[in-house]
């Protein structure tokens, strides 16, 4: 009779409480509230850098989660302004500020890692792109506030931080598209060029 492969069910055990654990030793040693835009009592805490470049991982993740890359780059430069051990007063922790729970609720199991922390950020804003009809303004204001306080006020909730927070993203957001679009001209135009050059005969043909 053949016996039970116990390291296979441990494995499927612990992938399914692994990141309840880590949620609740997190919410143990950080105060879990709201958490706020760009704050300014943010800290830092060593940790490993990054294995990939910050602007790579961006355009896997908006590609996987049909995002543009733009937007998010405008959400982490308000949340961590780019600083992937970011931890706020809050408790909301790495690039896109993930609160534990909302680690935990994607299978993030360090969220000060960049690729894990982006995937999450992306996952979840394409949730709530998808739960407001794309309303880039209400996802914006339920991603810094939550889901629940953005249908309760039926729109951007009349608060100053979280209408701040949606005009920061969103200028952002103008910046890097347009310098991203510029620079895509730059390319074409340079390649268009380079083109040309190769296709001129050379002198004495």
């Amino acid at each position: 009779m053949p016996q039970p492969d116990w390291n296979q069910r441990w494995s499927r055990v612990a992938r399914a409480f692994v990141p309840l654990v880590v949620a609740a030793c997190l919410i143990a040693v950080m105060p879990p509230a709201s958490r706020l835009a760009f704050d300014p009592a943010m800290k830092s805490y060593p940790h490993q850098p990054a294995a990939e470049p910050i602007i790579s991982l961006i355009a896997t993740y908006a590609e996987q989660y049909a995002l543009d890359p733009a937007l998010l780059q405008a959400i982490i430069k308000v949340e961590s302004n780019f600083n992937s051990e970011a931890v706020s007063s809050k408790g909301a922790i790495g690039l896109m500020q993930l609160m534990p729970l909302t680690a935990a609720a994607f299978h993030v199991l360090d969220p000060f890692d960049p690729k894990d922390n982006i995937r999450a950020g992306a996952a979840l804003l394409r949730g709530l792109l998808d739960r407001f009809g794309g309303d880039l303004s209400l996802a914006l204001a339920a991603y810094h506030v939550g889901e629940a306080r953005v249908r309760q006020a039926v729109g951007v909730p009349a608060l100053p931080a979280t209408q701040l927070y949606v005009d920061r993203v969103l200028g952002y957001y103008e910046r890097f598209r347009t310098s991203s679009e510029q620079a895509a001209l730059r390319s074409v135009v340079r390649r268009r060029s380079t083109q040309r050059m190769m296709d001129q005969p050379l002198s004495g043909e």
